[in-house]
């Protein structure tokens, strides 16, 4: 949202606010929503009753009436589930004004009764209608009872109130997955989420010897997935840097020895860049993934990416920057690193900043902005 916000600040006849909850850097023209009480309040509530996004009253009425007096003439909203805003009161506003709204979709809430993703446990309730939720147990939890269905039918009746949306998907696999559903009538459009090439580079520091394997702790670290880094140990000679390791999982990672390395989370990009660099091959173990923005990040460092075939990850991975193999083929993924044949580095590069490069993702909002305002 802030390099958008950015790249609209640099047009010429464009001018962009950006309402947020909390942010650690300072925003100009940025409008703060609620504070600490009411974003705990709503989480508690949430954790009740369910209903997440549907509290949070006074503030989005103040936050209304900030909007009301900028009368913008397009409202591009985000993801709205961190309890801090009331979506009924906003959405009926953007309806009753008639103003052209944009939805990105960077998960599958907007179109749900309540989760983010739903295929981790291949349900299909999304499609009619939501109830007898499978995954009231899943964050955020309920104590009351499911809920779903209401929020599900809520939804429905707020986005297509509005007469002139637009959603995107930041992925072809969510807009093919919206397309099934109640918004299957409505504008529908894709555009990538970008990263900053100009951190995220090749960085020539090839030191190391043999075969190096990147991997987020997120996804190896999960039941799922942890049993291939034994068996990547036995078949292959690599070693693996597994990243966004807490204590826990240092300890659990302490029984593979020196050729497993667990590193912390790293929050300094240009630190991250050095780690895609510094390796050959970037795993991404995800089952549930919208639009991994660690491939897009791997991919222009110049390090290939091996992705299981779900969700979004694939679509990411060409011939030139990586491989995709059918979803838990542990054994794919060991053949390929066993064969230290992966694509060349130069072309993986050059290939993700043709297709990944920010401001030529983003400017796809600039023109789409520009149609709606016909």
């Amino acid at each position: 949202m802030k390099d958008i916000h950015e790249l609209i600040s640099g047009q010429p006849d464009m001018e962009s606010w950006v309402a947020f909850q909390r942010t650690n850097q300072d925003i100009p023209q940025g409008i703060r929503i609620g504070n600490n009480f009411d974003w705990k309040l709503h989480a508690l509530l949430t954790r009740i009753a369910g209903r997440q996004g549907f509290y949070s009253s006074v503030p989005t009425i103040h936050f209304l009436r900030k909007l009301d007096k900028l009368n913008p003439d397009i409202v591009h909203l985000h993801n709205l589930h961190s309890n801090f805003i009331n979506i009924s009161l906003l959405l009926e506003f953007l309806a009753e004004r008639k103003i052209p709204t944009v939805i990105t979709m960077h998960d599958c809430w907007w179109f749900t009764g309540k989760c983010f993703h739903y295929v981790d446990i291949n349900c299909n309730r999304y499609i009619t209608g939501c109830g007898n939720c499978p995954k009231l147990s899943a964050p955020p939890k309920c104590i009351i009872g499911d809920c779903s269905s209401s929020v599900f039918q809520k939804k429905k009746e707020l986005l297509l109130s509005i007469p002139k949306l637009t959603m995107v998907g930041c992925s072809d696999w969510i807009c093919n997955q919206a397309k099934q559903t109640f918004l299957k009538n409505v504008n529908i459009k894709r555009i990538y989420n970008g990263v900053d090439t100009t951190v995220f580079r090749p960085i020539n520091d090839s030191s190391h010897r043999g075969v190096v394997v990147l991997g987020m702790a997120n996804k190896w670290m999960s039941d799922r997935n942890f049993g291939i880094i034994e068996k990547i140990l036995d078949c292959t000679d690599a070693s693996i840097r597994i990243v966004g390791c807490e204590y826990k999982d240092v300890v659990r990672l302490q029984k593979f020895g020196d050729r497993v390395s667990a590193i912390g989370f790293i929050r300094n990009r240009e630190s991250l860049a050095k780690q895609y660099s510094e390796s050959d091959i970037f795993v991404n173990l995800t089952h549930a993934d919208t639009l991994p923005t660690v491939n897009m990040e791997s991919i222009c460092c110049g390090t290939p990416v091996i992705t299981y075939n779900s969700t979004g990850s694939p679509e990411l991975v060409e011939r030139p920057t990586g491989f995709v193999v059918e979803e838990d083929s542990q054994e794919s993924i060991i053949d390929i690193i066993k064969s230290n044949s992966f694509p060349d580095r130069k072309l993986c590069a050059e290939r993700g900043k043709f297709r990944f490069d920010k401001n030529k993702c983003y400017s796809d909002y600039i023109e789409l902005y520009r149609t709606l305002l016909i």
